[in-house]
């Protein structure tokens, strides 16, 4: 090839980053459950390999607890009535249910016991419907709790060795994302992380009173997750997941397709993932695998396809572009099918308007 090799960047070695989905998805599915989300980057899109289709997201999120906006199924009741599917979600379903503590005087709260290996943070959105307080509060080797006022969107106390931190945030429609950090692990044999009761008056540490049998709070999305912050809120049923959400389907000429747990799922985040500036692009050199056909993708920092190149089986293709073409948001490589190396020979740009 006969470049003018003042060139910036290279890449020589595919470096793919692999799993799996961790269940089916349906072409209407905005987040994407995977086996494991271990070195996936938010900076460059993946592919779902059986359907070719490309998906860029927005956070990387795990939850731990199951059925999390099914309160009824999975959830240890003491002395709470639920009402499933009672008024509009956050989500525009009507998926929350309601929760209301009995009219026995004791303790009153829901919780599952998973267990995690290190800095924890549990979530719920929450909405008044009688009572205007949630306590969150999780168990380790110490316990943490705070209080959520759900009317006013107010923090109320906490407590506990092993609390962190805590946040209140409106979504919309009366609706709060309430949320609470734990310094340590929840380790097996002491663990929990529970929604307490919902009472008329800031949840004291006791945590005994009467409720009337009416008023209550309506509950969705529980999480839970090893994390120092909230995720974007990933739904689970009868397993816990982690996955790829605020999800965008259908790039790259691609269209949102069903597919199957199992199905293989790939990113390469090494491929220039950071070049994330106008950039000029001078060739490329890519060779097949020797397996099949090739296809090569390149992408802008949102999916949108910038060149694909198709390979014969066994050949290697070198390409150049003169003086180059310019991208100005850098360059990402989305496809890399049956391709076993390549090599982009890229340099800096600045211009007018760039």
């Amino acid at each position: 090839m006969g470049f003018n090799l003042d060139t910036q960047a290279t890449r020589s070695t595919l470096m793919s980053v692999d799993s799996t989905l961790s269940e089916n998805i349906t072409a209407a599915q905005d987040y994407i459950p995977i086996a494991s989300t271990t070195n996936f980057s938010t900076a460059i899109v993946a592919e779902i390999e059986t359907t070719n289709e490309v998906v860029s997201f927005t956070d990387i999120s795990e939850n731990e607890l199951l059925y999390s906006q099914t309160f009824q199924t999975s959830w240890t009741n003491t002395a709470m009535t639920i009402t499933a599917d009672s008024t509009t979600a956050p989500d525009g379903t009507t998926t929350a249910d309601k929760i209301v503590p009995t009219t026995a005087s004791t303790t009153h709260f829901l919780y599952q016991s998973p267990t995690t290996s290190g800095a924890t943070t549990l979530s719920i959105y929450a909405k008044t419907s009688g009572y205007d307080w949630i306590k969150l509060f999780m168990v380790n080797s110490s316990t943490c709790s705070a209080n959520f006022n759900i009317s006013t969107g107010v923090l109320g106390t906490t407590g506990g060795s092993a609390f962190s931190t805590s946040t209140i945030t409106d979504v919309g429609e009366g609706w709060y994302r309430c949320t609470m950090t734990n310094t340590g692990a929840i380790a097996s044999g002491n663990s929990g992380a529970y929604v307490t009761s919902v009472e008329s008056n800031p949840p004291t540490s006791g945590l005994t009173e009467s409720g009337n049998g009416t008023d209550g709070a309506f509950w969705w999305g529980a999480q839970l997750e090893e994390s120092t912050t909230a995720t974007t809120y990933l739904p689970t049923t009868t397993a816990a997941l982690v996955g790829l959400t605020g999800v965008t389907r259908g790039v790259n000429g691609t269209t949102a397709a069903l597919a199957t747990s199992g199905d293989a799922i790939q990113q390469l985040p090494y491929a220039l993932s950071e070049v994330d500036m106008p950039t000029r692009l001078r060739g490329i050199s890519v060779s097949s695998d020797g397996t099949g056909a090739g296809r090569f993708t390149l992408c802008d920092k949102v999916g949108t396809t910038l060149c694909d190149i198709d390979i014969p089986d066994a050949k290697i293709y070198d390409l150049s572009f003169g003086g180059g073409i310019i991208f100005p948001n850098g360059i990402y490589v989305s496809n890399s099918d049956n391709i076993t190396g390549y090599t982009l020979y890229t340099d800096k740009h600045s211009g007018a308007a760039l």
